[in-house]
């Protein structure tokens, strides 16, 4: 670095009238620069420590998780060592995730060489703001780190400040704000949180299982939780169900959907949700069971402790898997109800037997599909499987010809008599086992997979009443206008008005080719107008105006009007929906109750959480009255004591009002499952099982892990598929 010795020719003129007249003539000064020979003594070196071999920071606090009780589990105390800066930064992260405050880089050090030896890490309401009536969420807080280098590269902290100057998020919903929290992905938190939670003894899980569903049970009186047990007093099942899924299954209990495909506890205990959908067309729950095994005896416990738990109210119809045991349970306690496989379980597989077709041929997935999708008449459905076998020459294809002969059970057009509600396949459940999925972390005891699936229910409620605001609030655009829709607008939620309008756009692209006297319309879509084949569609009105029928059997399968029905009424000026065609479940007025507890209650409030209001709203009132006679005024404080004292002695004598079958033994106390030594479903030793082993196995080994991927059937966990480990963390 050069530096330049300068002649002090302050306050002598005449001096300075020299040196810039020899300036102008010559164009150099009078004065020479001269260099200082310093020799550069700064650090070089790489950014991080390479190939240490030694345990990292994050690892090691993983490791000691356990014993360090409440205390955070990255906790930066002094002398902590980092391999790299961005280390030090994730390790602090996850600290402040824990804590709930965010943090940023703040100032750095870099020498001569471009080899950095210092690093602040603050917290985001570091600093003060540009301005003092500014938005800025600086409030001068001096909580940080100070990291320095050590002699092999690497960082150790040389300064921990703890104290904030500020309010610290208290919720995940808060804490996710923080800029630097958007860096830990979902897994990462879920992971700590669990290592935060479950730093208890797991051998009082039941004992917190069962006060966190009494308490449960005090805030929601209508609560039903139901247990099985073994003779020893261990849990084989548990099924519950809120006040407000009781209410929900009464409004909207016609179409059930059932699945266990979740096992995301710490007893691996597959996970059923009884899952419906409400008058915003939303996934609802309306119950959720625990069980140890998938035999045909827990399913019928569980659907017929379902039931009792509703009242006795069977559903109209009732979709699973292909399950036999879930078959043979159903058709024993719900014998009425109409079981359907579901649609997406049948032909999830369809890649695996059908793969070299996709292949092959570019067109085979779109036929299929439409075929599969959209073709509502069985006449059709069968002459498109005959065509599209012929076709592609898949007529000895075991796979087609085993779903051709069960179509009854899965396909659309055997469907459409049969009302669903417009749900076809169990995939309501599978979305619902996937959004748990965010709330559950892997491997939870008992009470905290009940807490968090009351958190998942909160979820599903908040989205309910976001729908509601929005139906009274928003309006749904639309491009034509006919007498019929305005009442559609009125009756209809915003989703249904939704269905409602693309069913009376299609409309219009069809024409009415006959009519009779009795009320009959011969409907023809006009892109067949000149095809002697064309499908023609019989819709016949009442006579007294009040009912309309179609052949497509639209109406019957999801309680909409179809758009053959439409156009008639549209053709008849119709200015409302005839009366036995408007299905209440869509209505606005479908989750409407009279029995003290609200559509719109959260699951935890019931009729205790209504009289509680009315009571604070009488008090207050009385509070703010002048004059209160001294005799109303000693009744009601006598009366206020007498019940004060009820609710005392009524919480003092609380007994559990959990319903438990099995325990008939005296002295035996309720006992947490076994864990698995070995996770996953039980083996299956089918010889079809046995030849997709063989397959597998060779497969890995010639690295061909895509078929592999194929023919898993764990759809939580697919081989193959990436999944977010610790070992990414550490």
């Amino acid at each position: 670095m050069a530096s330049f010795k300068v002649p002090d020719i302050q306050g002598d003129e005449s001096l300075q009238q020299n040196i810039f007249n020899q300036w102008q003539n010559t164009g150099q000064l009078a004065y020479t620069p001269i260099r200082a020979k310093r020799r550069s003594r700064a650090l070089k070196g790489p950014d991080s420590r390479i190939g240490t071999g030694l345990e990292s920071a994050i690892a090691k606090a993983i490791r000691d998780a356990a014993t360090r009780g409440e205390k955070p589990v990255f906790y930066p105390a002094m002398g902590t060592v980092f391999n790299s800066c961005q280390e030090a930064w994730d390790f602090y992260n996850l600290y402040s995730w824990e804590i709930g405050f965010g943090i940023r880089y703040g100032i750095s050090r870099t020498n001569d060489n471009e080899y950095m030896t210092k690093m602040n890490i603050v917290c985001s309401c570091e600093g003060r703001p540009e301005h003092e009536d500014s938005d800025s969420i600086r409030t001068q807080c001096k909580a940080m780190i100070r990291l320095l280098r050590t002699k092999d590269h690497g960082w150790y902290i040389t300064r921990f400040v703890g104290d904030h100057n500020h309010p610290l998020s208290e919720s995940c919903g808060e804490n996710k704000q923080w800029p630097s929290h958007g860096h830990i992905d979902s897994g990462t938190k879920d992971f700590i949180r669990k290592l935060r939670e479950n730093n208890e003894n797991i051998k009082d899980d039941i004992g917190k299982t069962q006060q966190l569903l009494e308490e449960m049970k005090t805030k929601d009186p209508l609560m039903d939780v139901r247990l099985k047990v073994d003779k020893e007093g261990r849990i084989k099942s548990m099924l519950w169900s809120t006040g407000k899924n009781k209410l929900d299954y009464k409004s909207f209990g016609d179409v059930v959907t059932f699945d266990t495909t979740y096992r995301t506890n710490l007893y691996n205990m597959p996970f059923g949700l009884f899952v419906g959908v409400n008058n915003h067309f939303q996934s609802m729950v309306f119950g959720g069971v625990l069980l140890t095994s998938e035999t045909t005896q827990d399913f019928e416990w569980a659907f017929s402790q379902f039931l009792s738990i509703m009242g006795g109210k069977a559903p109209v119809t009732i979709l699973t898997d292909q399950c036999a045991a879930m078959e043979a349970a159903a058709k024993t306690i719900i014998p009425r109800a109409r079981h359907r496989w579901c649609r997406w379980h049948v032909l999830k597989k369809a890649k695996e037997y059908l793969g070299h077709v996709y292949s092959k041929y570019s067109t085979f997935k779109k036929e299929f599909h439409h075929l599969i999708t959209y073709v509502t008449s069985r006449r059709r459905f069968e002459l498109g499987w005959i065509s599209l076998l012929h076709k592609y020459n898949l007529g000895g294809n075991r796979y087609l010809k085993r779903l051709f002969r069960k179509r009854a059970k899965w396909a659309k057009p055997y469907f459409m008599g049969v009302f669903c509600a417009g749900m076809t396949s169990t995939q309501r459940s599978e979305s619902a086992n996937h959004m748990l999925k965010k709330y559950i972390p892997r491997a939870a005891p008992m009470h905290l997979f009940v807490r968090k699936f009351s958190e998942f229910q909160y979820d599903r409620q908040d989205q309910e009443d976001k729908e509601k605001h929005l139906t009274k609030l928003k309006r749904k655009a639309a491009h034509f206008n006919v007498p019929i829709k305005k009442h559609a607008k009125e009756v209809y939620t915003r989703t249904m008005l939704g269905h409602f309008l693309r069913e009376l756009y299609e409309s219009g692209a069809y024409a009415i080719a006959d009519t009779s006297v009795d009320g009959k319309f011969i409907l023809v879509h006009t892109s067949e107008d000149n095809d002697p084949a064309a499908c023609k569609t019989e819709v016949k009105l009442a006579a007294d105006k009040k009912g309309i029928s179609c052949k497509c059997g639209l109406y019957e399968h999801m309680g909409m009007l179809c758009r053959h029905q439409l156009k008639v009424l549209v053709h008849l000026d119709q200015r409302s929906i005839p009366e036995h065609n408007l299905m209440k479940r869509w209505t606005k007025a479908a989750s409407r109750s009279g029995d003290g507890m609200t559509a719109g209650a959260a699951p935890n409030h019931g009729t205790e959480e209504a009289r509680r209001s009315l009571l604070v709203k009488m008090a207050m009132e009385l509070a703010t009255t002048r004059d209160i006679p001294d005799e109303e005024y000693t009744s009601l404080m006598e009366a206020m004591e007498k019940a004060r004292s009820a609710s005392r002695d009524k919480s003092n004598t609380h007994n559990s009002n959990i319903e438990t079958t099995g325990l008939d033994k005296p002295g035996i106390s309720l006992q947490c499952p076994l864990r698995p030594e070995k996770k996953g479903r039980p083996q299956s030793t089918s010889l079809r099982s046995w030849q997709q082993g063989v397959k597998r196995r060779r497969n890995i080994r010639t690295g061909d892990k895509s078929m592999d991927m194929l023919l898993s059937e764990d759809e939580e966990n697919p081989r193959g598929g990436r999944t977010r480990s610790v070992q990414e963390l550490l």
